[in-house]
């Protein structure tokens, strides 16, 4: 009985690479190069390793391909198509790998301005970088300019997001950002927060995430602006 969840958690993730590999598949042989792009996403996104992506979907699809093809079910043109797809496919893989394993080398730090206690969009926000590969440091609520400085200072980010929920928080967190600049100009911001986004507007160094979801985007620009990926 102990083993259960293990068990089961193995059948749901092959059962995902079944259904991700059927939608491959489809993709292939419909001709469908935005579904088959979308199929592989996913599977990068249920965390498939790029082994079992090749091995246990795009093969098994090429399989699928040429069986049908020898059979007479489809095209040599057919066949073809579905092999032009899957290599733009494969380059795509590599490329957001590539994205993936470029973030590991950039700190973000994230923290609240001093006041702000309400950390629950920050949590949301350091799940979203983490998981997109950034090296992530949780400062939390309430930090002073100073402990941000100091933090800053210890800890080298490429870039500190802030987020507040009360208008009063905006000065705090303007107060933040020149503190910190005036002492490392290279560190870039965004920042975020109903208290924030109507209140600050994007300028060199500073980002303004207007939606949680964003914000891999956001910390994207802000290296791309510093030439760092």
């Amino acid at each position: 009985m102990g083993h259960r969840p293990d068990n089961d958690s193995r059948e749901a993730h092959e059962a995902r690479i079944g259904e991700l590999g059927r939608a491959f598949a489809n993709a292939l042989l419909t001709g469908d190069e935005a579904a088959a792009q979308m199929a592989i996403r996913e599977a990068m996104d249920a965390k498939l390793t790029t082994a079992e992506i090749d091995d246990e979907v795009i093969a098994p699809a090429l399989w699928l391909v040429g069986d049908r093809w020898e059979r007479g079910e489809i095209s040599v043109g057919d066949e073809h198509i579905a092999t032009e797809i899957t290599i733009r496919v494969l380059a795509l893989q590599r490329e957001v790998q590539r994205v993936v394993d470029a973030r590991g080398d950039h700190r973000v730090l994230l923290a609240a301005p001093a006041q702000e206690h309400h950390v629950v969009a920050l949590r949301m926000v350091d799940n979203l970088l983490r998981e997109a590969g950034y090296d992530v440091v949780m400062l939390g609520a309430d930090v002073p300019t100073e402990a941000l400085a100091a933090s800053v200072s210890r800890r080298r980010p490429r870039v500190v997001c802030m987020t507040s929920t009360m208008a009063r928080g905006a000065d705090h967190v303007l107060d933040a950002i020149s503190g910190v600049q005036q002492r490392w100009p290279a560190v870039r911001f965004v920042v975020g927060g109903r208290g924030l986004t109507s209140r600050v507007q994007p300028r060199p160094g500073v980002g303004v995430c207007r939606r949680v979801s964003d914000v891999v985007d956001a910390v994207d620009a802000m290296l791309r602006g510093a030439g760092l990926n």
